[in-house]
């Protein structure tokens, strides 16, 4: 059976793999295991934090661990909103400043294969963050907030027409502050709330509407 460690930036991107992927892949022969990245070895914390050193450190940890399997796959799950700019990144703002956010997300994506030169690593950026997918089908948020229909009947329309992949990286138009603008409680329930919506909306939708994030579940599937 094939192996693939993702490493992801929390608890929400965690329980998502676990919950929404994994049953996916393991139908195909490939065991997932999410892994929320190392900021600090000494006292055991992960996730979070503005280094691409945490990203990469942990990647090339695995790597080295599992350099002898060759059954043995690495990914990552790394937003675009926030990407992380600090320690020896590879997100250069001069770079990025003229190009689509699909551009964007093929640069870093090149640079993060290149940077760690492992035949086995399939690099991902999701546009623009995690609750894109959740807006691909936005009344699956009823399902956790069964008393904000009206709530969320506005977040419809405000991203009527839109494209989930396509709404922005601005402070106040991630998708994360869409949905935190009409259900303020999302930002502290995301990793419950998040992953339950996911999961009702289910992978076939998630894929159709959110292309970006299908070629990255592609690549998973054709290991």
């Amino acid at each position: 059976m094939k192996r693939i460690f993702i490493v992801v930036e929390g608890s929400t991107e965690e329980r998502f793999v676990r919950q929404v992927l994994y049953p996916h892949f393991i139908l195909k022969g490939i065991h997932v295991e999410a892994q929320q990245w190392m900021t600090n070895r000494k006292l055991g914390t992960t996730g979070g934090g503005n280094s691409y050193d945490y990203i990469e450190n942990h990647v090339n940890r695995l790597m080295s661990r599992y350099k002898n399997d060759k059954d043995v796959f690495f990914t990552v799950m790394v937003d675009l909103y926030g990407f992380p700019k600090k320690g020896n990144t590879i997100y250069v703002d001069d770079e990025m400043k003229k190009l689509s956010s699909k551009e964007k997300s093929n640069l870093l994506m090149n640079k993060m294969e290149a940077r760690f030169s492992n035949r086995n690593f399939i690099p991902y950026v999701q546009l623009h963050e995690f609750e894109a997918l959740l807006l691909s089908s936005p009344d699956a948020l009823c399902y956790f907030y069964t008393d904000n229909i009206k709530e969320i009947n506005l977040l419809k329309n405000e991203i009527k027409g839109m494209s989930p992949e396509e709404i922005n990286e601005t402070p106040k138009g991630a998708p994360s502050k869409r949905i935190a603008k009409y259900l303020p409680s999302y930002l502290k329930q995301k990793a419950t709330a998040g992953v339950i919506t996911a999961s009702s909306i289910g992978l076939p939708i998630l894929r159709a509407k959110c292309p970006n994030f299908d070629e990255w579940i592609s690549k998973i599937e054709n290991l």
